[in-house]
Parts: C-alpha cells; sequence; structure tokens
C-alpha cells in the first residue's frame, strides 16, 4: 500500500515538473530548455518509474498543451517541440538506466566471486584436507582449478605442483578443455613462473592468446607449482580476474605446503 502511494507520487511530482519544463522549453525552444527535458529523464530512473510511465507522463503533458491551443500553427509548433523534448528525456532514461544495470550485474558477480572464494578459502583451510598427505594435494589442485576456471571466465584452467615428497613428482588437476598446445604452454608457464624468483606476480605465458600464470609460493620463496588459465580465443583476463587468480594461487600454496609437511 506504500509502494503504492510512493510510486504515485512519484508519476505525480514527474508529470508536475515535466509539464512545468516543457511550456518553458515551448517559449524559449533553447539548449537550457533541451537540458531540462534530459535531467527529468535522469530523475525518472531515480524514481524507480518505467519507460511507460515516463511516455504517459509526456502525451499527458502535450495533449494539455494541445488542448490548450486554439490554432493550427501552435499545434505543429507543440508537435514538434514535444518530438525533441521526448527524444532527450529518453537519451537520458537509457543511458541512465543501462549504466545502472551494468552497475548492479557488476556488484552481483563481485558478490557472487567473493562468497566462491570464501567458500574455496574454507574448503583448502581444512585441516583434514592436509592430514590425508598426498592424496589431499589432488584434491585441492582440483579445487583450485575448477574455482580458477569459473572466477576468470577462462576457457581452461591447470593447477599443478611439486612438492619434492619421496624425489621430484608432479600432482596436476584440470578443469575445461585445454587446448592440444597445452603441454608447450605449461612448459612455458613454468619458465615464467620460475624467472620471477618468488616474487608471486600473475604472469603472460602467451601473446598469441591469452594464458596466464598465477605461482604457487612456499613461506621461504620456494616455488612449488602453479595456476595457469586460458581464455577463449580473442578475449583478454581483465585486471580483476587476474588480481582473482592471484588471490586464489595465495590459497592453494598455503594448502599445497601444509599437505606436503604432513607427508614428510
Amino acid at each position: 500500500m506504500n509502494d503504492g502511494r510512493h510510486a504515485g507520487g512519484n508519476i505525480t511530482a514527474l508529470r508536475s515538473a515535466y509539464a512545468s519544463a516543457f511550456r518553458a522549453y515551448l517559449v524559449a525552444n533553447d539548449e537550457h530548455g533541451l537540458h531540462a527535458a534530459y535531467e527529468l529523464g535522469r530523475d525518472a530512473v531515480a524514481r524507480g518509474l518505467g519507460l511507460l510511465e515516463l511516455a504517459a507522463t509526456h502525451h499527458d503533458v502535450v495533449l494539455a498543451q494541445l488542448d490548450d491551443s486554439c490554432q493550427a500553427e501552435d499545434a505543429r509548433r507543440i508537435a514538434h517541440a514535444a518530438g525533441d523534448f521526448l527524444q532527450e528525456a529518453l537519451s537520458a532514461y537509457e543511458m541512465v538506466r543501462r549504466g545502472l544495470g551494468e552497475t548492479l550485474q557488476a556488484v552481483a558477480l563481485e558478490r557472487r566471486q567473493a562468497a566462491m572464494l570464501r567458500h574455496l578459502s574454507t574448503l583448502l583451510a581444512d585441516t583434514s584436507l592436509a592430514a590425508r598427505s598426498l592424496s589431499s594435494l589432488k584434491e585441492a589442485l582440483q579445487l583450485a582449478a575448477e574455482h580458477g576456471r569459473e572466477l576468470t571466465h577462462a576457457r581452461w584452467c591447470l593447477a599443478e605442483a611439486d612438492t619434492g615428497v619421496r624425489g621430484p613428482a608432479l600432482t596436476s588437476a584440470v578443469s575445461g578443455s585445454p587446448p592440444p598446445s597445452v603441454a608447450e604452454l605449461t612448459r612455458q608457464a613454468w619458465a615464467a613462473v620460475l624467472r620471477q624468483d618468488g616474487s608471486g606476480e600473475v604472469v603472460r605465458v602467451s601473446s598469441a592468446s591469452a594464458v596466464l600464470a598465477a605461482p604457487l609460493a612456499a613461506l621461504d620463496g620456494g616455488s612449488l607449482g602453479m595456476v595457469v588459465v586460458g581464455s577463449e580465443p580473442g578475449r583478454e583476463f581483465t585486471d580483476a580476474e587476474t588480481a582473482v587468480l592471484a588471490h586464489i594461487a595465495q590459497m592453494a600454496s598455503a594448502a599445497v605446503e601444509r599437505a606436503s609437511r604432513y607427508a614428510r
């Protein structure tokens, strides 16, 4: 009931402001009047009004002006001015509405990413996971690969680690569909990660397609492995996705190091 009264009050307020601004535009017919129309379009979005409500407001205001006119010349002038006025209001409405929609989508995506990262952090921090020794390493890497691919919107993700237990032995997990050249990309990724000398930064592996590698680093700076993601052809990873990959690698690093310590 209160929502209905609120919506009705918003429409009434918009109609009053619209009628006043349109009358002023009919007299001056200048850029100031069109700017007023632009602001009315923005105001309609702010009030939570729909496009149909804005169109109905415009229709009622113009009809009232035509009813007050008694000459054909006035009617033509009003109709012409109405078109320009409405176009300005609609352009502002559409631009603000689109921007608002994109902002809401971005906020929803960030919240979803944050929730998934919290979930991954809980899973990787589970001490029972580490207590299962090397058998848990594959599980930890698989979790990193699956979350890495989904949260960076990658085509594929590879997580690989070398614990050094019982001699050098790589353990890896894959999510998605790696390309046929994944073995060469993995070799390049290892080389790129090792060249960093423990800096922990995400590095670009291939310039031909967007492939990023985030190192898994031990507390002493040693290299434990890496998480590699590859995008669809022609798509670059965003700064936000790169930051998410780095965060996943940090969490996976702790899980891998715990698993290797339990194994020893």
